[in-house]
């Protein structure tokens, strides 16, 4: 899983860390086995078992009244007292338990915070990604738009520059005819080499223009006014010419 920077919205590759509470240890035993008999269990039984064995012998031997009563007191006192000390050893077992049990206890609530302290910080997180993942969003809806947008004025900027190609043409061509028809300055309807080097000069002063004068002058020198038709020709398809048989270059 990958890291993310939420202030600044990076995605990183390292590994996204989680504090998770240790396994409980194992091979140890929860409780320690209680034996079936402690020592002082066998101690007190034992005892119990001679008093009433020595009860039962005096009162049999003896057969007062005096010695059937302290028998009797004998024989109910030793098994007492055994019993006794077996609540003992198992009171002194249930503390035991319950204090494994606390122990236990106060390890799960320990875990149980660190989870939900672990359960707060990837919550902080899992938002973060949710507001990087917005700001994606909107960061590819607005390029989206910006894309639309450009896209559609290129297609505006194209038609401008077709429509300011096609009247750079049109002054051309205007110019053109103004320029031939004004540098046949004899009026003998025949351009020669003084006339073109008038008209070369005053087309290679248009803006926009670029003309090859040795085409433009092997086109109309020596010839009449008229072959300027066939320079127009040429001008009015330089789109579809190859290069080397155009007479004039429209810059866009």
């Amino acid at each position: 899983m990958s890291a993310v920077d939420i202030e600044t919205g990076n995605v990183t590759n390292a590994p996204f860390e989680v504090d998770i509470p240790p396994d409980p240890e194992t091979g140890k035993g929860f409780l320690k086995p209680l034996p079936e008999t402690t020592l002082l269990e066998r101690i007190a039984g034992g005892a119990a078992g001679a008093s009433v064995i020595t009860a039962l012998a005096a009162m049999i031997l003896e057969g007062g009244s005096v010695i059937v009563v302290g028998g009797v007191l004998s024989a109910v006192v030793g098994p007492y007292a055994y019993y006794q000390q077996t609540q003992l050893t198992d009171i002194k077992a249930l503390q035991e338990t319950q204090q494994k049990i606390q122990i236990e206890v106060d390890r799960l609530a320990a875990e149980n915070n660190r989870l939900a302290r672990n359960i707060d910080e990837m919550s902080d997180t899992v938002q973060g990604l949710q507001d990087v993942e917005n700001a994606l969003e909107i960061i590819t809806k607005t390029q989206g738009q910006n894309v639309a947008v450009f896209a559609e004025q290129v297609k505006e900027n194209r038609e401008i520059l077709q429509r300011m190609q096609h009247n750079l043409k049109a002054n051309v061509l205007q110019n053109l005819l103004s320029l031939v028809f004004g540098s046949d300055t004899n009026q003998d309807n025949i351009v020669n080499d003084n006339e073109a080097d008038e008209l070369v000069r005053r087309i290679g002063n248009m803006s926009g223009v670029e003309v090859h004068e040795a085409k433009l002058r092997e086109a109309i020198v020596g010839k009449e006014v008229s072959a300027v038709m066939d320079v127009i020709r040429n001008l009015l398809a330089s789109d579809n010419l190859a290069e080397e048989d155009r007479i004039f270059v429209i810059h866009q």
